[in-house]
């Protein structure tokens, strides 16, 4: 079908975000004339700057902003998250063409909507592009997420504040918001981080600012040369220390997803979801994962003692280091 005016409404978490990128480059590619609008989250910020979108409406929305839609005329749809609110959210707007994933009960809000296959089964942004096929979108060629200028200059004034910024540096990211059965152990992080202070590299040990205390806790275990930055960085900022940085490891979490689209090396470690489903898109990077035979279960916390995260060990992370930033 001809679509000249589209909503995008975008995935909520920041690597459900970049890894939608594939789908947002094919509609702005294939549909050249469309207008396309996007509403998301305030994380929708740090890819504004491609020009996925000709206009923008923060999500949760305001009434004002409410009203204003509810008074275009869009001829599509797309409905990235799979929860039942963000299609129905969509039914006062009386868009012709709506589509999105059959999940949550939500099929009869949709003009089309596609079975989704099981988690894993395919790549998480695979599943996205397959939302555009009703509008005839063509698969194109993703580039990488730049950093721009003031970014840079930005990253660089920090390591100069931190005396940092004779060494070379890596990126550390211990957290993950989806819980225990995603977190590496903190412990193997610190062993790590004492390895690459003694090769004399600088440590960033980043984080949201709940991972504040954690993170500073960690970096000081680690030695001279390691310094937390957890919660004192914007996500553009974030996306200049990754862009520059000798190796980002982290959990499997937005910051890993954010390296790996800058094109930076990134190794990511994999616990109780599945790297087959959402391994970071990237041109440089390396999964670590020991899966049991319980694996993936998706779980939040674990039972049994999260095999999946201890059988990874120091060194073999380490190996996948060296081997990318070689």
């Amino acid at each position: 079908m001809t679509a000249r005016r589209i909503l995008v409404r975008l995935p909520n978490w920041l690597g459900d975000l970049l890894m939608s990128r594939p789908l947002l480059v094919a509609l702005r590619t294939t549909l050249r004339e469309a207008h396309i609008h996007a509403m998301g989250t305030p994380a929708a910020s740090l890819i504004r700057r491609e020009g996925l979108w000709d206009a923008w409406t923060g999500w949760p929305i305001d009434p004002e902003d409410a009203f204003f839609l509810a008074r275009q005329s869009f001829d599509a749809s797309v409905v990235l998250p799979p929860s039942f609110s963000s299609a129905w959210w969509l039914r006062p707007l009386r868009i012709p063409c709506r589509i999105g994933f059959a999940t949550g009960g939500r099929s009869w809000l949709l003009s089309h909507a596609l079975k989704r296959p099981d988690r894993g089964e395919m790549h998480l942004s695979e599943e996205y592009l397959r939302l555009g096929e009703p509008l005839g979108v063509l698969r194109a060629s993703v580039p990488l997420l730049r950093a721009a200028p003031d970014e840079l200059e930005a990253a660089g004034a920090r390591l100069r504040r931190m005396e940092l910024v004779d060494r070379p540096h890596v990126v550390f990211g211990p957290g993950a918001a989806y819980g225990p059965a995603k977190r590496w152990p903190s412990e193997r992080f610190v062993t790590l981080g004492r390895r690459f202070t003694e090769r004399g590299l600088a440590v960033l040990v980043c984080g949201a600012a709940e991972d504040r205390s954690l993170a500073q806790a960690m970096a000081s275990e680690m030695g001279p040369g390691a310094q937390s930055v957890a919660g004192q960085t914007s996500l553009e900022e974030q996306l200049a220390l990754c862009a520059t940085a000798r190796v980002t490891v982290s959990n499997d979490s937005g910051l890993a997803h954010l390296a790996a689209a800058s094109g930076a090396p990134t190794v990511v470690i994999f616990g109780s979801t599945s790297s087959a489903w959402t391994a970071p898109l990237g041109p440089r990077v390396v999964v670590v994962q020991r899966a049991p035979v319980c694996s993936p279960c998706f779980r939040r916390t674990c039972g049994i003692g999260y095999r999946c995260l201890a059988a990874i060990t120091v060194d073999e992370v380490d190996r996948a280091c060296r081997r990318i930033a070689a």
